[in-house]
């Protein structure tokens, strides 16, 4: 990793909560850069992928489908910032059995804590939307920076934090707002990326159809151009609801 990527992660982990450089250093050490292409996976749903990933620029989703292969988003990531935890994307097999040490060469450090560390399958894909540059490294590089540094273990959970705020925002935001506040908290939350990406993306994170998106937009612009608001009730016929 080059002194400018190696600057860029660190400006990115250090928006997110204090660090000590030094305990980091394993991790940088660890860390490897690479970029994508737009549609090329970074994470595939069923490989072992107990990795962490910093997006220095670009813009990826993340995404689980069904057996028809409808997809359903789960977030934009855009860069500069940090991936979702892989605690919070990759299936915990212990409780299957199937738990097992660390292969070799996800196990940069060697240590006998690292062998002892569970390793499952990602649940989710992830994928570049635009071209992209990811910084990313093993899991275990980080758990073990964890154990001998309150600093880093103080960072790590911020970041876990982070994540469960936003994914209960979320859940509460499809069970209770209507699809046009649903839209204006994704123009609060994601600025800009309305004009960077498809729609029918962001429709299936809003949990509505592409047909509803429009007329929704539609509302809210010619609302804006009265110059006033007004919350519109959802469709609930069009809310795009998983299968009981």
């Amino acid at each position: 990793m080059d002194e400018a990527d190696r600057n860029a992660v660190l400006s990115i982990a250090e928006s997110i909560a204090p660090l000590d450089r030094d305990a980091f250093e394993p991790v940088l050490s660890a860390m490897r850069c690479a970029s994508h292409e737009p549609g090329e996976l970074v994470i595939a749903a069923g490989e072992r992928e107990p990795r962490e990933y910093f997006v220095l620029s670009g813009i990826l989703k993340t995404y689980v489908g069904d057996a028809e292969g409808r997809e359903a988003t789960l977030a934009f990531h855009v860069g500069p910032c940090a991936l979702t935890p892989s605690i919070a994307r990759v299936a915990d097999e212990r409780s299957q059995g199937n738990a097992g040490p660390l292969p070799s060469f996800l196990d940069p450090l060697g240590g006998p804590d690292a062998k002892r560390q569970v390793w499952g399958r990602s649940r989710v894909n992830c994928i570049a939307m635009t071209k992209t540059r990811v910084a990313g490294f093993p899991s275990v590089a980080l758990m073990e920076c964890m154990l001998r540094s309150p600093s880093i273990q103080r960072w790590g959970d911020t970041v876990l934090r982070a994540e469960l705020v936003r994914r209960a925002d979320r859940e509460w935001a499809l069970a209770a707002l209507s699809a046009a506040e649903r839209l204006l908290q994704f123009r609060r939350e994601y600025a800009g990326l309305e004009d960077a990406i498809a729609h029918h993306h962001i429709a299936s994170y809003l949990g509505i159809t592409p047909v509803t998106l429009s007329r929704v937009r539609a509302q809210v612009r010619d609302a804006e151009t009265d110059g006033h608001f007004r919350l519109f009730a959802t469709d609930r016929s069009s809310v795009v609801r998983p299968k009981s």
